[in-house]
Order: structure tokens, then C-alpha cells, then sequence
């Protein structure tokens, strides 16, 4: 037999048919972060869901982070150059939500200058690696275990040999 009484059953199943859920849907972001629900309404992302859960899986084409989803607009951080807007596919940062360890991982179509920068929460950096100029791809382990758990932020600087700078930033979250 059910503990709560029907009136209040009968009260909830109305509120859920009635806020719609065909307004609910899931969302895809790139580089292949999925969420259990959420949208874009407003200059205003929300999301339901977020897994806490640390884990990456990685074949030759594929690298999957069960992590975080990468904010999209400037509403919460005032950050314009978010890093899956600004490089697509080519850098890949997990596991996010971390430990200790966060993997980066990038592949350019030309040669160029590449630097690295670990920004802390009060926009302080705390970390800089600067890893010369890069033929096409390159991989760093940024170790994070002497920081304290909280909101952290990858920058990364790309200077192609011929073309624009590039600089992207990530939310990382360490536990």
C-alpha cells in the first residue's frame, strides 16, 4: 500500500502533465557531452541531471566523459571564448568532474605555439605551460591534487604558423 495519500498523488501527476513534458528535452553538446535534460531559454542554460560520476572511455575515434557540460553562454561567467565554440573536436579535457588528474588532449590541422594555463575560481592563474610549437597533435596531464576541490578553468592559447590565435577556456571541476 502506497504512504502517501491519493489526493496529494493525483496533485503531483496533474503538475507534471500539465508543465508540459514535451517542452523537456535531451541535449548534445560537443564535443559529445550528453545530459539527462535540459535547454536553452533566454540567454539562460539549465540543465537537469549532471552526472557526478568520474569515468572516460577511449577507442581510436572516439573519447567519451560521463563529466560536465560546457556552459554555452556568458549569463554565469561572463566568459565569451568558451573552448567547444572555439576549437570543436579538437581538444578533448576529462574526466571532468576530476580528482586529481585532468587528461588534455589536442589535435590541429596545421603546426603552431600552444599554451596551457590552469585559472582558479577567483581568475587567478595558477598554472602555466607553455608547450612550444606543436607539428599537429599533443597531450598533457595536468596534475590538480595539491589544488583544493572547487571550480577551475583551462585556457588555451593557439597560435597557428599561418592564420588567427585562437584561446579557448574549460570549467573543470575538481572533487
Amino acid at each position: 500500500m502506497c504512504s502517501v495519500p491519493f489526493g496529494r498523488l493525483v496533485l503531483v501527476i496533474f503538475l507534471l502533465i500539465s508543465t508540459g513534458f514535451s517542452n523537456l528535452y535531451a541535449q548534445s553538446i560537443t564535443p559529445n557531452t550528453l545530459n539527462n535534460g535540459g535547454g536553452t531559454v533566454a540567454n539562460m542554460d539549465w540543465n537537469m541531471g549532471e552526472s557526478i560520476s568520474i569515468a572516460n572511455f577511449s577507442t581510436a575515434n572516439y573519447f567519451l566523459n560521463t563529466g560536465v557540460l560546457q556552459p554555452l553562454t556568458t549569463v554565469v561567467t561572463a566568459i565569451n571564448e568558451y573552448g567547444p565554440a572555439v576549437y570543436g573536436n579538437q581538444i578533448t579535457i576529462g574526466p571532468n568532474p576530476t580528482t586529481n588528474l585532468v587528461h588534455f588532449k589536442g589535435n590541429f590541422t596545421q603546426s603552431g605555439k600552444l599554451s596551457i594555463q590552469v585559472i582558479d575560481s577567483k581568475s587567478s592563474v595558477i598554472l602555466t605551460h607553455d608547450a612550444g610549437t606543436i607539428i599537429s597533435s599533443y597531450e598533457k596531464d595536468i596534475f590538480m591534487d595539491s589544488y583544493p576541490s572547487g571550480i577551475f578553468y583551462i585556457k588555451v592559447f593557439f597560435k597557428p604558423a599561418n592564420g588567427l590565435a585562437k584561446s579557448g577556456i574549460y570549467k573543470i571541476i575538481k572533487l
